[in-house]
């Protein structure tokens, strides 16, 4: 039998379980029991949240993420032209001397008072700051306004100009002398103006003074000095290394300007010119150039002089590198030729000069694989790089990736 159906119906109220009606009395005083909470969760909140906060906004300088960089190099000098590069009569007024800037860079790190870099933020002015007082002032200037500490002032060039006023007999007076300042005015206003200095000198790379000092390749068999280059291509001296006069001029340099003060001293261009087999052969017979090991030792004897000479004043040597020589495959008459030596290497303190190039988005790659590759051909040494020729975005990726590396970065 069916059953009936019947209609149930359901009653609704305006009911909430989790809502129930209170008093004006209780919910003013959940207001003020509200306000109270949320100044309490304030005051505890910033003090927890902010470190939190902070963590998280500055992380990115404890992490990386790869970004750009350009791979730099700073050249050699290249002959090009053929390899007659000799005059029978040559003396150094003869020469054809154009003044150039160096290819060669500076930079140190540490944390001594002897040490040129104590906290990452030295600055190489440019080669001809200390001309003047009015001119360093001014380069010192900019490289306050940037927020460095320690400058690196280039008081010998690449071409063997003097931008201090040196007392050294065979220089004194000469044309080579470019400065107005002596080697100690130079340091004063450098250390007035609330910086640490650092002097940077062109070793054998010089073709003002190889003649006057004694120091120039001479001709095999011949009188006469050895150009790099046909006289009337502008054909230039240098300092051998194998000469003891040379050792002797750059310790007289070294000794001016730790006198002066300076407790650091980098080396730059401290390599053989780019030779051609008919130098090697004929021209400069009489030397050793086919011997990679004498070759080195001839190198690193110049080098031990600057350094005797710096060590008897408390002061330190640094050696720049530059960075296309570190990448090349043949480092014959580059300035990495010295490598060749670990034994002396692994103690000597080192300048990379990185001047980037290529594509910008590589930058922090590039940097990285160098840090890598200088770091293996440093062989332990004390490093350091200088940055030259970088901005922006770039210039913050490479700054990045040898900071990873652990190596300290100055500028230029």
């Amino acid at each position: 039998m069916a059953q009936k159906k019947t209609n149930i119906k359901i009653k609704h109220r305006k009911f909430n379980l989790y809502n129930k009606k209170k008093s004006k009395a209780r919910q003013a005083l959940t207001v003020i029991l509200t306000i109270a909470a949320a100044c309490a969760l304030g005051i505890v909140g910033y003090g927890i949240g902010k470190p939190v906060l902070d963590y998280f906004q500055n992380r990115g300088q404890y992490t990386s993420e790869p970004s750009s960089d350009s791979s730099g190099i700073s050249g050699v000098i290249p002959n090009t032209t053929d390899s007659s590069y000799t005059s029978d009569n040559t003396s150094e007024s003869d020469s054809s001397v154009a003044e150039t800037s160096g290819n060669s860079s500076e930079s140190s790190h540490n944390s001594e008072v002897t040490v040129p870099v104590t906290d990452g933020t030295m600055y190489f002015l440019p080669d001809n700051a200390a001309a003047s007082s009015a001119s360093l002032n001014s380069a010192l200037a900019a490289a306050k306004s940037a927020g460095h500490t320690t400058v690196a002032v280039t008081l010998k060039d690449a071409s063997g100009f003097f931008y201090y006023k040196t007392n050294i007999a065979s220089v004194k007076g000469s044309d080579s002398v470019k400065g107005t300042l002596t080697a100690a005015q130079i340091y004063d206003i450098i250390t007035k103006a609330g910086f640490v200095p650092a002097a940077r000198i062109s070793t054998l790379m010089d073709s003002n003074n190889p003649g006057a000092t004694g120091g120039s390749y001479e001709l095999a068999g011949e009188t006469g000095y050895w150009l790099d280059n046909r006289k009337e291509n502008g054909g230039k001296t240098w300092l051998s290394p194998f000469k003891n006069a040379t050792a002797t001029f750059l310790k007289s340099v070294t000794n001016e300007i730790t006198a002066a003060g300076f407790k650091s001293i980098i080396c730059a261009n401290t390599r053989y010119p780019a030779f051609h087999s008919v130098d090697i052969t004929t021209y400069l017979k009489d030397l050793p150039l086919s011997d990679a090991a004498k070759r080195t030792a001839a190198l690193w004897s110049v080098l031990d002089a600057i350094n005797t000479s710096a060590a008897g004043k408390d002061a330190q040597m640094w050696i720049e590198i530059n960075s296309e020589s570190v990448l090349a495959e043949n480092k014959s008459c580059t300035d990495a030729e010295i490598f060749s030596d670990k034994t002396k290497t692994e103690t000597s303190k080192i300048i990379f000069s990185y001047a980037a190039s290529g594509s910008a988005s590589d930058a922090y790659k590039n940097a990285k694989d160098f840090a890598a590759k200088a770091k293996v051909a440093a062989n332990g040494a004390e490093t350091a790089v200088l940055i030259k020729g970088l901005s922006g975005s770039a210039l913050s990726d490479v700054q990045r990736a040898f900071k990873e590396a652990g190596i300290p970065v100055y500028s230029q």
